[in-house]
């Protein structure tokens, strides 16, 4: 068969493959000039194992924001606004640094709602490192984080701070401090149930985990570890002050194993 000809006395000033080639760079340099965020969500859950979400990304991958998920990477989700996880309240705001990334570093500031100062990251795509900082956010709901948050419908005020990290495939290194406070459950007529601590160190791709009570009628502590590979391995125990154990009597019965007046609780163990 032959090509299609141009009517006689019409020529193309350059050959059609030139003019092909010229549209697709075009279209790669629009592109790259402005790639959509949706592109950070796919970085950042490839570095996190999809554990790190970003949910309803908008602007470009230089300079987006989006909202933070911590996500479920068992989940059957197709995509960031279907995820299985806790939305952190609030919005995420980035901006990446171009040039750094054509060498593979990385150069960016991450902001967010209740944030004390912008977060710093720095270092490679394979081994991130960011400042410290801290975060305080009024409400939390954690029903989403699987068993058994997903049974106790916990919520409350949580405060986070944490030193100078560094995140790598195989786990992370640095130090956090989370706090809950005004902490209650939809299937329990206390409340407030406490307010809690859990202190995180990460070493050598390993977190050790361990939580004790500030104060309030439900005392929670325990402790446990962390990895990429097993997830979280958490034993604690709970019990209630004499007053208030008749009316905690149901909720501790759905959250472990009775052992007098204390319940067992594990979690991935």
């Amino acid at each position: 068969m032959n090509a299609a000809r141009l009517p006689r006395g019409i020529s193309l000033p350059v050959p059609w493959w030139q003019l092909l080639l010229a549209v697709l760079l075009g279209i790669v340099i629009v592109v790259m000039a402005a790639p959509p965020a949706g592109w950070a969500d796919l970085a950042v859950s490839r570095a996190t194992g999809g554990r790190l979400r970003l949910a309803q990304a908008e602007g470009t991958l230089w300079n987006g924001r989006g909202r933070v998920v911590l996500a479920d990477p068992s989940a059957a989700a197709e995509g960031p606004t279907a995820l299985d996880g806790v939305a952190i309240p609030g919005t995420l705001q980035w901006k990446l640094s171009a040039l750094p990334l054509l060498v593979g570093m990385l150069d960016a500031v991450v902001t967010i709602d209740g944030m004390r100062e912008p977060l710093k990251l720095s270092g490679s795509l394979g081994e991130v490192r960011g400042s410290a900082g801290a975060l305080a956010l009024p409400a939390v709901r954690l029903d989403r984080m699987g068993s058994p948050w997903n049974t106790v419908q916990p919520t409350g005020a949580l405060t986070l701070a944490w030193e100078p990290f560094t995140v790598r495939r195989t786990g992370f290194e640095g130090r956090a401090t989370i706090e809950l406070r005004d902490v209650a459950s939809a299937l329990s007529p206390v409340k407030p149930l406490g307010a809690y601590r859990v202190q995180v160190d990460g070493t050598a791709g390993r977190a050790t985990v361990v939580m004790s009570t500030l104060v309030g009628p439900l005392q929670l502590d325990g402790n446990g570890t962390w990895t990429p590979a097993q997830g979280l391995r958490f034993t604690g125990s709970a019990i209630a002050d004499p007053p208030q154990r008749p009316q905690l009597a149901p909720l501790l019965g759905l959250v472990g194993r009775r052992d007098g007046e204390r319940t067992i609780i594990r979690i991935g163990a």
